[in-house]
């Protein structure tokens, strides 16, 4: 059997567990972290902040075409929604967290897209923060895609 006994002094206790709290707090951000390159802002408080995350990502809107609603999530994603949110992941968000809320979409149009008066931006903003959209065409069947940055 083989008993190992350590006597520290309480100095070193305290370094000791300041350098493993920093340690957690160093994994804690390597992990919880968004991947990727720089980030881009996801705060919506005013019409402003919401164009201008559209414009980080390449679109131009039309700030005089302004529409807002109210969307409720369904608690229970069917398979239709399901697909919505995978479409979502692609630009990193998700909308499990908002099952059963009441989230405001803002619509705007998008002027640099060949079709100009037919291509829709929807920001979904739940507490003055972006948490899902998409563009959409409005023409008969039109695309939509995620928010991810204009090609």
């Amino acid at each position: 059997m083989f008993v190992l006994s350590v006597k520290m002094s309480r100095r070193r206790w305290v370094s000791l567990l300041l350098c493993v709290g920093v340690l957690v707090l160093i994994l804690a951000a390597a992990f919880l972290w968004p991947a990727g390159g720089t980030a881009v802002s996801t705060v919506a408080e005013d019409t402003t902040a919401r164009i201008a995350f559209l414009n980080t990502l390449g679109y131009e809107v039309d700030p005089a075409y302004c529409e807002v609603c109210e969307v409720h999530i369904p608690e229970e994603f069917d398979a239709v929604f399901s697909q919505y949110n995978t479409m979502q992941a692609a630009a990193d968000m998700d909308l499990t967290p908002y099952q059963g809320k009441r989230v405001k979409c803002w619509s705007y149009r998008v002027l640099n897209s060949g079709n100009a008066e037919e291509t829709i931006a929807h920001l979904y903003v739940y507490r003055d923060k972006i948490v899902g959209g998409d563009i959409t065409e409005t023409v008969q069947n039109g695309r939509m895609t995620a928010l991810v940055p204009r090609e």
